[in-house]
């Protein structure tokens, strides 16, 4: 592979505020046992991928599957619920891209070409609408990133109704060779109706506020 060349395997009035707490705490609470995951050297040579070392928490709702050992994987992890109807409901899969050079022009142009093909892979899946590609502020930080809604109907594949996608390269800090592909999917059944709910509603959202690198 060559330097540079990316690649990847492959949520007013005091009494309203105590309110909404209470019920913004009941929905935490329907997600389950909270469980943490820890990513190391270990961890990662078992699933042979690059190594990286980061932790969360996940909760028991959303079902975890780890990466298989001894084969070779595109993702460190993926977690899934799922509504009434069997379809996927929420999910997050945490995979990798690598990339050697500090250089903000290339690293930007390198970028939009990894996430160029993340989007191919769901025009190929999904009816696409309301689309973005580039750098744009999530959590008060920039991140390169993907989003889109796209329509599916797929039973078969645990995937039926509207979904917010929202794609995200994460490198723990800018001198990192391997960072993440940070992926949320989430349909019109969750608490999830728009861009701005990811990260904030459903219990995806215990996921990507626990999420903390050791580098």
């Amino acid at each position: 592979m060559k330097i540079l060349q990316p690649k990847y395997l492959v949520v007013s009035i005091v009494l309203l505020f105590f309110a909404c707490e209470s019920k913004g705490q009941q929905a935490l609470e329907a997600c389950g046992e909270i469980k943490t995951l820890t990513i190391d050297a270990e961890y990662a040579q078992m699933a042979r991928l690059p190594e990286i070392y980061f932790e969360l928490e996940y909760p028991a709702e959303m079902e975890f599957t780890p990466a298989v050992e001894g084969q070779k994987n595109y993702n460190y992890a993926t977690f899934v619920s799922h509504d009434e109807a069997g379809n996927r409901k929420e999910m997050i899969s945490i995979g990798y891209y690598t990339m050697e050079g500090t250089d903000e022009a290339t690293m930007d142009a390198l970028n939009e070409d990894l996430l160029s093909q993340f989007r191919q892979m769901y025009v190929a899946n999904f009816e696409l609408s309301n689309e973005f590609l580039g750098k744009k502020e999530f959590d008060g930080k920039e991140y390169p990133m993907f989003q889109t809604i796209g329509k599916i109907n797929r039973p078969e594949a645990e995937f039926v109704g509207s979904y917010h996608v929202q794609a995200m390269l994460i490198r723990p800090n800018p001198e990192s060779k391997v960072g993440v592909v940070f992926i949320f999917q989430s349909n019109e059944t969750s608490a999830i109706t728009s861009f701005e709910d990811i990260g904030n509603k459903g219990c995806s959202s215990i996921i990507w506020n626990s999420l903390k690198f050791n580098d």
